[in-house]
């Protein structure tokens, strides 16, 4: 029998570092948030397949306060993870928080303790047992450290709760104690990364009034479009701050001629239309910066090949960048500049449909990103409204 627990326990703890490995090896921001955190870690561990573990997980952290935020309990219901987060007392844990001197691990069995299992509910937080809706027969704590500390405790294991099933419950307590320490950085990296590119985007395109708003809107018209798109959280999550980096290659463009009133001459406009392939060189070759930079290089393309710098036709544009050539549209048309009046959201609208001198929306514009843009548009107009007064 004690083998056989024993293979059990080792079998969970494989499972948790190859979790771990693989978490690292992908790691990104947005894997990091919420309960995703740790799903798959708590999955691995609560009962279900054939594997030993317990029915319910209760995890508590400390706030940046250091008092005892709420308590979670989960469990498996039909092969899926639920999580209760209702008002559950944390006296429970707080002494085992608190205590410097008491063992970082606590096993408790009923039958070690108390003459009944009724007599043992007696010692244990009313929250937790409404939630569990089960007797409690045993349960195993340990200490969650690092820069959130916590615990957790793992509730009625079959049979007794023995010193495996605590080894277990000890690699899961690092695996979450790791890697909400972790997250917390890569979080304040992401924040500093966003920031960084916001300044680039605004240093950028300094010169042109009202760039501060365009850049925002700009990046919630392409976030908009994507998502309604069905496209993938993650590219819907990097487009929403990658699309106010279209434009910076201007930065390399003369403010005379960013701000000239009237038509460009010829030399001008060639000059000008380097900015998209400026923007590329800009961002360089970082991995983060990919859908960027396909913003950058692409969103002058049009979907008939007469767009520029390279003549890219259909799919061969940058999905990124087709996406952001509506929102920069619809943004250009709306708005104020030194050589033109704004528009209002039902004639950007008529352009969208039926063009005008610059604009042959059949020719210009993917259609499937058209087709979404016309399904939102009245989410456009709120987005424009909404952030027109904003710096």
């Amino acid at each position: 029998m004690a083998d056989d627990l024993c293979e059990m326990s080792l079998q969970q703890t494989r499972e948790l570092l190859l979790l771990t490995d693989m978490t690292l090896q992908n790691i990104r921001c947005r894997r990091f948030t919420g309960e995703e955190l740790y799903q798959e870690a708590l999955e691995k561990i609560l009962r279900g397949r054939g594997r030993r573990g317990p029915d319910s997980i209760f995890i508590v952290f400390r706030d940046f306060s250091g008092n005892i935020s709420r308590g979670r309990v989960f469990h498996l219901v039909g092969g899926a993870l639920i999580e209760k987060d209702d008002n559950i007392s944390t006296s429970f844990v707080a002494d085992l928080l608190a205590a410097e001197a008491r063992a970082d691990v606590v096993i408790s069995n009923w039958a070690d303790s108390c003459a009944s299992i009724a007599e043992y509910q007696e010692n244990l937080p009313g929250g937790i047992k409404e939630i569990v809706q089960a007797p409690i027969r045993n349960f195993v704590t340990y200490r969650i450290s690092g820069d959130s500390p916590g615990a957790i405790i793992a509730l009625n294991y079959p049979g007794r709760a023995t010193e495996y099933d605590a080894d277990v419950l000890q690699s899961l307590a690092v695996v979450i104690g790791s890697l909400v320490t972790l997250s917390n950085e890569v979080r304040e990296t992401e924040k500093a990364f966003i920031y960084t590119i916001e300044a680039l985007a605004r240093a950028c395109e300094a010169a042109e009034e009202q760039t501060g708003k365009h850049i925002m809107r700009v990046n919630r018209f392409a976030g908009a479009l994507a998502a309604n798109m069905g496209l993938a959280a993650d590219f819907v999550e990097t487009i929403s701050y990658s699309a106010q980096m279209h434009d910076v290659g201007k930065i390399r463009i003369p403010t005379a001629i960013l701000l000239k009133r009237g038509r460009l001459t010829r030399e001008e406009m060639e000059l000008m239309r380097m900015h998209p392939v400026y923007g590329e060189q800009i961002l360089g070759d970082s991995p983060r910066l990919e859908i960027a930079r396909e913003i950058a290089i692409a969103h002058h393309e049009n979907w008939d090949g007469s767009g520029y710098p390279h003549g890219l036709k259909g799919s061969d544009i940058p999905l990124a960048g087709r996406i952001a050539k509506i929102a920069d549209v619809y943004d250009a048309l709306r708005s104020e500049r030194s050589y033109k009046a704004p528009v209002s959201h039902e004639e950007a609208l008529r352009v969208f449909r039926e063009g005008d001198e610059r604009i042959d929306p059949r020719a210009h514009f993917d259609p499937e990103v058209l087709a979404t843009f016309f399904k939102i548009g009245p989410m456009f107009e709120r987005i424009y409204e909404s952030m027109a007064e904003k710096v």
